[in-house]
């Protein structure tokens, strides 16, 4: 089986022209993203004033307690008090005046005891869009495909996080911030593996190399120490230029070996030489050659990287929420809903396709195929599915002409019960 390697250093006369544009795009909005004036406004002595005078005056035990559904959501008075001066604070700023973040925060309108609505039901669009992606998997990916299982892993890992970005931005506390962070990162983290091991053939539809669980151990024990190191900080003195650098690092590597797969159908990379170590990865639906045989998913995953990258621009260009209701964070979680829905498309194809090319490779033509699932890379063609319903058309035929040669030579109950009657 022909293996190729993936490798930036370009061979002689076949120069590697990997689509550098996302990496591009996300370099020039870091140095043009205009930092935001994080927490400026719980330092401003004008709200300071406003928060004392309404901690004294409505936050006295003799005073009535704040509404019901705001206590049920674990608002406490002088919660409700931040608030309410945030907002008369943005309330009295001038047309064209900076806006002021409050405790790391943006001021917005809270819905009920909501904080964030919009942000709120975006992350229960994607929710719902991983929900559908795991329905996707198990509706479509055979269950002896080895990557149907992973992938299922994925859709809970994803639906956990996304359960827990609803609840930080219902309700914003130290506990739910950590929580909705540490749910990222394991999101981020599984979706690395799953591709380290996809793209370097550890883990393929018919079998499981003995280091997949070895890395995935390594890529377990990474998600710990960064975890223990960040709880090593006080509750309010969280790291987030630490931990955001750690996530995006992370990120990046998952970007990188997409745009790699994708540039093996356009380029050939050479085998990468470390010593006596030779680093390859396998074509992306072996045996076939990459270069010969692209397959029609060939550039999805670059284009979604591309896409994806455009997308988390929102995250760094921080602006002032429109309305004070949407700001760039939401945009960025309403982005990522049809994002979810091209990669889950795309994993699933991916999973089928490679399970169909190892099988045809085997020379195992439609094993275990069926209308629902059916394989593809050549094990289970459009050709192979009608040879088949023409075999069950033949032997539906022949079981009709041998039932109809049995009732000839034996006559029926009915005709043997009449002839009795005409003899008595």
């Amino acid at each position: 089986m022909s293996r190729t390697i993936t490798s930036l250093l370009p061979r002689r006369g076949h120069p590697i022209t990997l689509p550098l544009l996302p990496l591009v795009v996300l370099l020039a909005v870091a140095f043009l993203a205009l930092p935001a004036a994080a927490s400026s406004g719980d330092r401003n002595p004008t709200f300071q004033h406003c928060l004392r005078g309404c901690q004294l005056t409505y936050c006295d035990p003799s005073q009535p307690l704040i509404s019901l559904w705001l206590r049920m959501a674990g608002w406490s008075c002088a919660d409700n008090c931040k608030y309410s001066c945030a907002h008369s604070f943005t309330d009295n700023i001038r047309t064209g005046g900076r806006w002021h973040q409050f405790y790391g925060k943006w001021p917005f309108y809270r819905l009920g005891p909501i904080q964030e609505p919009i942000s709120v039901l975006a992350s229960l669009g994607n929710l719902f869009v991983n929900l559908k992606g795991l329905e996707q998997v198990r509706r479509r990916v055979r269950q002896e495909n080895g990557l149907r299982r992973w992938l299922e892993v994925l859709a809970f890992v994803q639906v956990n996080t996304w359960v827990w970005s609803a609840v930080f931005h219902s309700r914003d506390t130290p506990f739910t911030e950590r929580l909705d962070y540490l749910s990222a990162t394991i999101t981020i983290a599984y979706t690395l593996l799953y591709t380290v091991l996809r793209v370097t053939g550890l883990l393929t539809p018919l079998c499981t190399s003995r280091l997949a669980i070895p890395v995935a151990a390594c890529f377990g024990l990474l998600v710990v120490s960064h975890w223990t190191y960040l709880l090593s900080f006080p509750a309010g003195s969280f790291p987030y230029g630490y931990h955001t650098k750690f996530n995006l690092v992370l990120a990046a590597a998952h970007n990188l070996l997409w745009i790699i797969w994708t540039s093996s159908f356009y380029v050939t990379i050479p085998p990468l030489q470390i010593g006596r170590w030779t680093l390859a990865l396998p074509h992306p639906y072996p045996p076939n050659d990459p270069r010969r045989v692209r397959a029609k998913d060939a550039n999805t995953p670059a284009v979604l990287v591309g896409l994806t990258t455009l997308a988390m621009s929102f995250e760094l260009l921080d602006f002032a929420p429109v309305f004070r209701l949407l700001d760039a964070h939401a945009l960025w979680h309403i982005s990522t809903i049809p994002l979810a829905v091209g990669w889950w498309t795309f994993l699933c194809n991916d999973a089928i396709e490679l399970e169909g090319s190892l099988l045809n490779a085997r020379g195992v033509s439609a094993v275990g195929a069926d209308a629902k699932m059916p394989l593809s890379g050549g094990a289970a063609s459009s050709n192979v599915t009608e040879k088949q319903k023409e075999k069950e058309r033949e032997r539906a035929e022949l079981d009709a002409a041998a039932a109809a040669a049995q009732q000839i030579k034996s006559p029926s109950f009915s005709q043997v019960a009449s002839g009795a009657a005409t003899r008595d």
